[in-house]
């Protein structure tokens, strides 16, 4: 009997023995294989980024519709007591990148007609449209990557007009002012090349010493000279991106315009030319979109743009003169001062 009972101890510790070595090898056959999946796992990772990091074709933009509507009956606190107002901003915003190892492709697309108001006096049945900003930009930048974060780059941009003003008989007339569609008036055409450095992701930075742009119509000043400018997209937070363009021409020499069309003290149409030093011919312009999305992409949006440019803000005063009822004598037009140029459009917007 002890002999069993022996037996049957020593047979239940080798068995435990046994298990218990059996246990480890598992244990650490479950290592051997988790580390050689993370090894996998990492190996796949780091594909899935280069792919991602390298996607091909990449389109996406914004559009935005502001909307106001203003109506009243009998209200004398104003010159027009029985009138109808609305305003309409509408604006679009639109990129296409394509970013490979070696090269890069992005182009971009800005237009802007914006806050454009009907008034309509029911009095007098006269009706009158103002378009207070309206614009075009497209630009193309193209790039060869000979280091991570620098490439060779030549960009093209043009940027114009979308609608033209009529004003009919003259400016002072309340009834039936209407805007042609018209393109480059005035408008710009930049091409340049250069450096483009890529700092992180997101940022696109040019700098072309080598540039000329052309402006019109063709009684404006073009001129050689060097493009730098910044391009930014990000994410904020959740739900809230930020788009930014920045570009600003520097050229290289002064210049004049001529044959800008005014109206004198006394009524007569006539022309002026202006000379330009070399700063007074610097341009630049800032285009900002803010999206706030609330469901599948539609939200609140927000646009921005500024501008400085003197030739074609001189063009503007003069042209306003020129068509005024009560002209000015031109040495009285300030033409000495670069003013900033702005507009804003905030509405319901849709990303995508």
């Amino acid at each position: 009997m002890r002999k069993i009972s022996f037996l049957f101890s020593f047979m239940m510790i080798l068995s435990f023995g046994l298990q218990a070595q059996t246990m480890e090898e598992l244990k650490s056959m479950r290592a051997d294989k988790q580390a050689q999946l993370d090894a996998l796992q990492a190996e796949v990772d780091g594909l899935t980024g280069q792919i991602e990091k390298y996607p091909g074709w990449k389109i996406g933009g914004a559009g935005i519709i502001g909307f106001n509507a203003l109506n009243n009956n009998n209200w004398f606190a104003l010159s027009t007591p029985n009138s109808s107002n609305n305003t309409l901003g509408i604006g679009f915003a639109a990129f296409a990148r394509n970013d490979q190892e070696k090269y890069f492709w992005n182009n971009l697309l800005n237009i802007n007609v914006t806050r454009v108001a009907a008034l309509s006096d029911k009095d007098n049945e006269a009706t009158r449209s103002v378009a207070l900003t309206n614009g075009l930009d497209l630009s193309s930048l193209f790039g060869y990557k000979i280091a991570p974060k620098w490439a060779l780059s030549a960009e093209g941009k043009w940027t114009s007009t979308l609608l033209e003003f009529d004003p009919g008989t003259d400016l002072a007339s309340p009834i039936d002012d209407s805007f042609n569609f018209a393109l480059n008036a005035p408008g710009q055409i930049t091409v340049s090349a250069g450096l483009t450095w890529l700092p992180i992701d997101g940022l696109v930075v040019i700098i072309h010493p080598l540039g000329y742009q052309l402006n019109l119509p063709g009684d404006l000043t073009s001129t050689a000279g060097a493009k730098i400018g910044a391009t930014y997209a990000a994410t904020i937070m959740k739900g809230i991106s930020w788009t930014s363009n920045l570009s600003a021409f520097i050229p290289y020499g002064g210049a004049g315009i001529n044959n800008i069309p005014f109206k004198d003290a006394a009524g007569i149409d006539t022309t002026l030319g202006v000379d330009y030093s070399t700063g007074d011919l610097v341009t630049w312009d800032w285009l900002n979109g803010f999206s706030f999305s609330v469901w599948k992409g539609v939200g609140v949006s927000f646009q921005l743009g500024l501008r400085g440019n003197r030739s074609v803000a001189d063009i503007g005063r003069l042209g306003a003169n020129a068509i005024s009822a009560a002209p000015l004598d031109p040495a009285d037009v300030d033409l000495d001062t670069n003013p900033l140029q702005s507009y804003y459009t905030l509405g319901l917007g849709y990303t995508f």
